[in-house]
């Protein structure tokens, strides 16, 4: 007999956590941005007061994945995204102390230069979420959790052009370009990121936005990134100590649940 009842009580308590569990499938698509942080001795070489330089410059751009939501009692459950996210940067021309075969340029400046970055990332994020009801489908949501990133492909290119004083009605010359492909980049930056998240959101029936900021919990930089630079050599003991910091982003979307259990 009390064996009897368990069971009962254990069915029981089963089919009632299973009536309130809501499956919910999604696409979203919005705005994200990378910053890469330096947080060591290398961030007062910012050459020029230019961070870009050392490839500190935000990346914007877009992040689209799917999305799944499980809801399992009372507002508590899981959120789970799969994203890819393509972030660039593009730097305004400015004055360089270089000419193109890398000689200074003691007086008044030539040369101009800029900088272009662009980067593209997978994600898998797995966040707890809340959902409070504030009316008929009407919901708003809180959640946290960690994400494991991957940097598919990291590219970064310098331009330089030079200005014509004799001849200033003239456009001004290009005069060649430097690139660093995705192999190179994996001197300065590794492939892996881990970070974690804290956002809100609203959602009507099928139809949300989210928004949130995420921190970096690793070290993204190589040991040895920036470290063959002269003045960082002759100031620190160690170059390798100076490339510790970490990659945040903040993100925002709108999206849809193409799937809903209960509908």
């Amino acid at each position: 007999m009390k064996r009897s009842l368990i069971i009962l009580f254990v069915l029981s308590v089963t089919s009632i956590v299973s009536a309130q569990i809501k499956h919910e499938v999604g696409f979203q698509v919005g705005f994200n941005q990378t910053i890469y942080r330096l947080n060591t001795p290398i961030s007062k070489y910012n050459i020029d007061g230019d961070p870009s330089k050392l490839h500190q410059e935000p990346l914007n751009g877009i992040k689209i994945g799917f999305i799944y939501d499980v809801t399992l009692v009372k507002g508590f459950g899981l959120s789970t995204s799969f994203n890819y996210s393509y972030g660039a940067h593009t730097s305004k021309w400015e004055p360089y102390p270089y000419d193109e075969k890398g000689q200074l340029i003691t007086f008044d400046p030539k040369y101009d230069y800029r900088h272009k970055a662009e980067s593209h990332r997978l994600e898998l994020a797995l966040n707890m979420q809340y959902k409070f009801t504030i009316a008929d489908d009407t919901y708003i949501m809180l959640y946290t959790g960690p994400a494991a990133q991957f940097v598919a492909k990291y590219n970064a290119t310098d331009y330089f052009q030079k200005h014509d004083d004799f001849q200033p009605d003239l456009p001004d010359k290009f005069i060649g370009a430097y690139g660093y492909n995705a192999d190179e980049m994996e001197k300065y930056f590794k492939r892996w990121n881990v970070t974690w998240g804290i956002g809100a959101g609203f959602q009507y029936d099928r139809y949300f936005i989210r928004g949130g900021y995420s921190f970096g919990l690793v070290n993204p930089y190589q040991y040895n990134s920036f470290g063959d630079m002269e003045d960082i050599k002759a100031d620190l003991k160690d170059p390798r100590q100076s490339t510790h910091g970490r990659m945040d982003q903040w993100e925002i979307s709108v999206g849809i649940y193409f799937w809903q259990s209960d509908k």
